[in-house]
């Protein structure tokens, strides 16, 4: 520590049990804070709770730096951290300790997602969860596009809506055309050049669409290559100097993806200008045909009343024919490219189930080895995802503004389909399955799926159903959940648990509150004699038998004047002024220690 309350506090944790011991206001607890700190690691207690220990280690910090030197299996880092602002120096977070406070022993076993934590903490699985991540990107990024897709496919089909009126009143059209053309020759010669003249400019009209088109796609994928090349392909320097860097092939082939992506971006650009050169082609080619046509039509206008009329109409409602034929077309391709990026989807989401269900499976093992640790006395349960929570919220969230009652409407649908189920529902309009599985009217599924298709299909995709665990410790003769506990037996089987872990670095502020020293002795102690040798425990503590039974490696004796809080000494358990300090400070003193130590000797066995 540089600055603050503890100004020149240096210390070394061993291997094994490292004990703080103190006084009240010494800078027990505040060591374990300002590690929390320093490491960013939030507890698992309230946010009211998390605020309150923030507050703390701030002010113990005040506007010093606290800098923590950890040993990640041989690689050294060294992380340091002021007040608000972030640690420097972080490499990973992999190796992160679990940090408790006396409030997250009582109430992290509460809730499932806490049970489940605490499960993952054997395990880790932090491999595991950032392929989950990078999964659940790339499908809602595919989701966005399908959206986009479906969105125009609605549109299209909106417009193709009205194509059958315009087929029959052409009909209609060129049957009033052939009567007045039938009056004249010389009317048949020009209506005949008339409709020559419509149906190339008709053509060139349908080209200059697909053209357009064609520029706006194209547009938009340069656009999105280049948002998404904005940063390059490159990666971070390789941090251990003077070693070869295994990533060299890598860097080679992001260095030719650079190459190729610049390359892309310059052809599209390419593709773009030459899409503009056909376009004025076109344009170019319509105009004197467009002008022709409307020379004709004053001809023929002069030749029979009415017949002028006839012709533009004649002529307007072809080309609306034609259009309407290009937007049926293009829909087909839309849909067809819809199915091909569901298909891609439904692979990625295949990945992930079968992820989700690896990750399952290293629970249930992790559960069934504890329960065979600890029983009869605990029991540790996984349930495969049963958290509807957060998938019921984006439900709730994606009907808003729906005027749907969404509420009881969430809760139905959630315990019906799966997010996958849901959104591939709303892609497709399969209002008969929305219908059928959630047992809801055919009208309200379809506002379901409408609403879905437009505004909530990117939250859902891809959306875990988190699993959940369960401790129960037994209690007489029955065994009883968490919440069923008091606060002393749901500290016992947390911190029964957690000392499972044969080497990951644990701390914990405390951990005797709320317990009896029978538990201590019986429990407590055992599982941290039990852990290995090279793993570490740090304890803040009031209770001697901790560090005595405990076998404590480090002694650590902290004393504050009022203003600065120092390290007295930090030896280990049997050196004399360790055996002083717990003495003193945890037994009442000599004449204290020794009367009891007289009483239990008169007590009978």
């Amino acid at each position: 520590m540089e600055g603050g309350f503890l100004d020149g506090l240096d210390l070394r944790f061993h291997d094994g049990l490292n004990v703080l011991i103190g006084g009240r206001g010494t800078g027990k607890s505040s060591v374990i804070e300002l590690i929390r700190y320093c490491l960013d690691v939030r507890g698992s207690s309230s946010e009211e709770d998390a605020k309150h220990a923030l507050e703390q280690a701030l002010s113990v910090l005040q506007d010093g730096q606290v800098t923590l030197t950890v040993d990640d299996g041989g690689s050294i880092m060294m992380i340091t951290r002021s007040a608000n602002a972030e640690p420097e120096g972080m490499e990973s977070r992999h190796w992160l300790p679990l940090i408790l406070s006396q409030k997250d022993v009582e109430s992290i076993g509460l809730s499932g997602r806490g049970r489940r934590n605490i499960v993952d903490f054997f395990w880790g699985g932090s491999a595991q969860k950032g392929n989950e991540q990078r999964l659940v990107a790339q499908v809602r990024s595919l989701t966005t596009e399908i959206r986009d897709m479906v969105i125009e496919s609605d549109a299209l089909s909106e417009r193709i809506a009205g194509a059958e009126t315009i087929r029959t009143e052409l009909s209609r059209a060129e049957a009033r055309s052939a009567e007045i053309s039938k009056s004249s020759a010389q009317l048949d010669a020009k209506q005949k050049e008339l409709e020559a003249l419509s149906a190339r400019s008709s053509g060139l009209m349908v080209r200059l669409d697909a053209l357009r088109r064609a520029k706006e796609t194209t547009a938009a994928n340069r656009e999105t290559l280049l948002s998404a090349n904005l940063l390059g392909f490159g990666l971070d320097e390789w941090p251990q100097r003077g070693e070869p860097d295994p990533l060299s092939a890598v860097r080679e082939k992001l260095a030719r993806a650079d190459q190729h992506s610049a390359e892309a971006a310059r052809l599209l650009e390419e593709a773009i200008a030459d899409i503009d050169v056909a376009i004025r082609t076109v344009e170019r080619d319509r105009a004197p045909i467009e002008e022709q046509a409307r020379v004709i039509r004053r001809e023929i206008e002069s030749l029979r009343e009415g017949a002028g009329a006839a012709a533009r109409q004649l002529a307007g409602l072809r080309e609306q024919a034609s259009q309407l034929e290009a937007l049926a077309a293009l829909r087909v391709q839309r849909l067809e490219r819809i199915g091909r990026v569901q298909a891609q989807r439904g692979t990625i989401l295949d990945r992930l189930d079968a992820l989700r269900d690896a990750t399952f499976n290293e629970r249930k093992k992790v559960a069934a080895n504890l329960s065979s640790k600890l029983m009869p006395s605990i029991r540790v349960k996984v349930y495969q995802a049963a958290q509807l929570t957060e998938y019921i919220g984006a439900i709730t969230n994606a009907l808003r503004g729906s005027g749907l009652r969404y509420n009881e409407l969430a809760q139905a649908l959630a315990e019906s389909m799966t997010p996958r189920e849901l959104v591939e529902a709303a892609e497709n309009s399969d209002i008969k399955f929305i219908s059928k599985s959630a047992k809801i009217t055919a009208d309200r599924a379809e506002r379901v799926a409408s609403q879905i298709r437009a505004s909530g299909s990117e939250a859902l995709a891809g959306m875990a159903l988190e699993d959940t665990a369960d401790f129960e410790l037994l209690d007489g003769a029955t065994f009883k959940l968490m919440n069923e506990l008091s606060v002393g037996q749901r500290c016992t089987v947390v911190l029964s648990i957690l000392l499972q872990h044969p080497d990951r670095v644990l701390i914990v502020d405390q951990p005797e509150d709320h317990l009896d020293n029978a538990f201590i002795v019986e429990t407590l102690i055992g599982a941290i004699r039990h852990r290995s040798q090279r793993s570490q425990l740090i304890f803040s503590t009031h209770n001697a038998n901790i560090p005595v039974l405990g076998e404590a490696t480090n002694v650590i004796r902290l004393n504050s004047n009022g203003k600065r809080g120092f390290v007295v000494h930090a030896e280990p358990l049997n050196d004399p002024k360790s055996v002083e300090a717990i003495t003193t400070l945890m037994e009442g003193g000599d004449e204290a220690f020794r009367k009891r130590a007289a009483f239990y000797s008169q007590t009978p066995h």
